[in-house]
């Protein structure tokens, strides 16, 4: 499968179960770029999650998305802000002018990219003594019920290979693509779903089942009983933290 088409068809999931960031993100983020009109490029930026933040906090936005679902969901949900500019290009190729933002930023994206043509990218497009940072917001694996809901993936969906794209695994890409120079910043952001809001950010997943996918019901029966296990009051917690890879390439 074409990467770019993973989450054709979950846009409308994505808005209604993805989480979003906490402030200390985007405060992180401002103090380290230092400028007084701060632009960024949001690369892989979806529904807008991430380009939402920095906006209302004062920062002019590309964002950077190829899937036209997520794209058209994000110009939707943006509309009304006029530091926000949606670009249909990629990783590889931005469509962005040469040296034009000081921040590029890739939030749950970073493992889905051609790393090497996404770095000559990033150097192109960032202006003098721009930064990168890779983030994710990243489940707590050894919690309870991240290791019973990994054990649900790996039996029901084929293309399951870890939490956040495998990113247990991408340690040598990341210190490859930022010349073994970044930092690391880790914000502790435990979710909080209803069962609504829990099976949606199921359904968001780039792996997850469509209904016509043999397995479809069964793995949402599953994920049912996980909830129905571990719900207290209507809502499950799954321990989580956002984690930022900073630095230059």
């Amino acid at each position: 499968m074409n990467n770019t088409d993973r989450f054709t068809g979950k846009a409308g999931a994505y808005v209604q179960g993805r989480p979003g960031y906490p402030a200390a993100v985007v405060e992180l983020l401002t103090r380290e770029t230092r400028r007084e009109n701060p632009r960024m490029a949001d690369i892989g930026s979806g529904t807008g999650i991430l380009s939402r933040a920095m906006v209302e906090h004062g920062w002019t936005v590309y964002g950077v998305e190829p899937n036209d679902d997520m794209r058209r969901e994000a110009e939707k949900v943006l509309k009304g802000f006029h530091r926000f500019h949606s670009v249909p290009g990629t990783a590889e190729h931005t469509l962005l002018p040469g040296a034009s933002v000081d921040l590029v930023t890739a939030a749950q994206a970073f493992h889905w990219f051609d790393a090497a043509a996404f770095k000559r990218e990033c150097r192109r497009i960032l202006a003098a003594e721009g930064r990168i940072a890779l983030i994710w917001n990243s489940r707590v694996e050894d919690g309870p019920i991240v290791r019973e809901e990994g054990n649900i993936h790996r039996l029901y969906c084929p293309r399951f290979y870890g939490f956040s794209g495998g990113l247990a695994d991408l340690t040598d890409r990341l210190g490859e693509f930022f010349d073994h120079r970044f930092r690391v910043f880790r914000f502790p952001n435990d979710l909080s779903y209803t069962r609504d809001q829990y099976l949606r950010r199921m359904m968001s997943a780039s792996y997850a089942l469509t209904e016509k996918d043999e397995g479809h019901s069964p793995w949402l029966d599953a994920l049912n009983g996980l909830f129905d296990r571990f719900e207290t009051g209507g809502r499950v917690t799954v321990p989580n933290e956002t984690v930022v890879y900073l630095g230059a390439c």
